[in-house]
């Protein structure tokens, strides 16, 4: 039996990979025909409506990604809905591969494959889809990330580095906050040559990470498109407490009655009173001048809030209950919620967020990437969640839940990542006794 698994893993995984496809495909066409438009659809369709790429480049509203689907098929949704959906399933299907031949014995190989293949069914991941808006995006390039990560960790070469840059750069410009997970493993990479981790051909890539940052966060300052979710963060954040509003006010943001009127509103709210009363222009001045860089200063100086903040937010901001609101309304979850449960955690996740982090620190010491490369993808993704998390929840006080989906899928796959690694090592363990 086990010569036969052996022989014919390629035939049985694309047997499975056939029916994956064919089961996601076939049971969420009703959705893929009636894909679902949210409040910032609108804000997508209009940048899709200017000019994207050429030398407006960096002064596009809104990160390009997203917007550059829309306007190549003609603000079509169901169109755009049918491309997402391809896009994950080329993700999905490449990550599994890419994962399973990562291991030598035939279960674990099988194992692993179906594991990351059912990871992509869990709802908080696969109903975005069909919705008009850049979760999709976000979440398939950060799989493709992982996936030529993976690849490249299993052999350096130029043109899987060039493959690499390509989805790094697309998976930045489809959120600003994607940059700086590229940002996180560009320093880690750095590191891991000073300590000689790494051969010094790595810092190659992450100059290439850091560029791509840097040219995210320029266009996000010249198209100041980070000023609207700052103000949502001085309403919903600083405005309604009485400490906080001290503090920026030492630091020049001027408090008057019109801007304590606006304590607790969103950007967009109060007729959007933030963004067009003219009582307001001093504090639009101030955003503009020193607001990013006293909440940056306010931050660092103050890590016990900023951190515990997060830490208090962690469980929730991952389970989002109401993930299903913003979904097609004919859209369906393909897994039972109970086996979703088991794949995709989201019951005391900051202390299994707390235990991977110790056993990265651990696969650290004993440099267990000697004996797979797929310790490093485990190590870097699992040491950056929380960071992640940190930059989305202070990045933007709307939506945050949805924002943080890139997060859930780390802790997710992270997860999994270390089990079919330990797996791997009890294997040796019982062949070697």
């Amino acid at each position: 039996m086990k010569n036969f698994f052996q022989r014919n893993l390629v035939v049985i995984q694309l047997i499975i990979l056939f029916f994956y496809i064919f089961a996601r495909v076939s049971t969420t066409l009703p959705a893929l025909h009636a894909p679902r438009e949210l409040a910032d659809t609108k804000v997508y369709v209009n940048v899709s409506n200017r000019q994207i790429l050429g030398e407006n480049f960096l002064y596009v509203d809104r990160p390009f990604a997203f917007p550059l689907l829309l306007q190549i098929v003609d603000r079509d949704f169901e169109s755009a809905a049918m491309i997402q959906l391809g896009l994950t399933l080329v993700a999905w299907s490449l990550l599994a591969f890419m994962i399973s031949v990562s291991f030598r014995p035939i279960g674990l190989r099988l194992f692993s494959f179906v594991i990351i293949l059912a990871l992509s069914l869990v709802r908080h991941l696969a109903g975005w889809d069909f919705v008009m808006m850049t979760e999709s995006f976000s979440i398939s390039f950060f799989v493709l990330l992982i996936c030529c990560g993976i690849w490249l960790l299993q052999g350096w070469r130029w043109d899987k580095v060039i493959l690499l840059s390509i989805v790094a750069f697309i998976f930045a410009f489809t959120r600003d906050t994607n940059a700086y997970i590229l940002a996180m493993f560009a320093g880690m990479t750095v590191l891991s040559v000073i300590l000689r981790w790494a051969k010094p051909r790595a810092l190659i890539l992450a100059g290439i990470f850091l560029a791509i940052f840097f040219v995210n966060n320029l266009s996000a300052d010249m198209s100041l498109r980070w000023t609207f979710p700052f103000i949502n963060v001085v309403g919903k954040r600083i405005l309604p407490y009485t400490a906080l509003l001290q503090t920026f006010e030492a630091c020049g943001m001027p408090v008057t009655p019109e801007l304590l009127a606006q304590a607790g509103i969103f950007a967009n709210g109060n007729d959007r009173a933030f963004l067009d009363d003219p009582a307001l222009e001093g504090f639009r001045n101030w955003v503009m001048e020193d607001g990013k860089s006293c909440y940056m200063k306010w931050l660092v100086t103050n890590p016990v809030t900023s951190i515990g903040s997060v830490l208090r937010e962690f469980d929730g901001l991952i389970y989002f209950e109401d993930v299903n609101k913003y979904f097609s309304r004919k859209y369906t979850d393909l897994l039972p919620s109970r086996l979703e449960r088991l794949l995709y955690p989201v019951h005391l996740v900051t202390w299994i967020w707390m235990g991977l982090t110790l056993l990265a620190l651990a696969a650290l010491y004993k440099k267990a990437w000697r004996e797979n490369s797929l310790w490093v993808a485990y190590i870097m993704l699992c040491l950056t969640i929380f960071p992640h998390l940190f930059i989305t929840w202070h990045g933007d006080s709307m939506a945050v839940e949805r924002h943080s989906l890139s997060v859930g899928l780390q802790i997710s796959l992270t997860l999994w990542l270390f089990i079919f690694l330990a797996l791997e090592k009890g294997a040796g363990y019982f062949q070697r006794s």
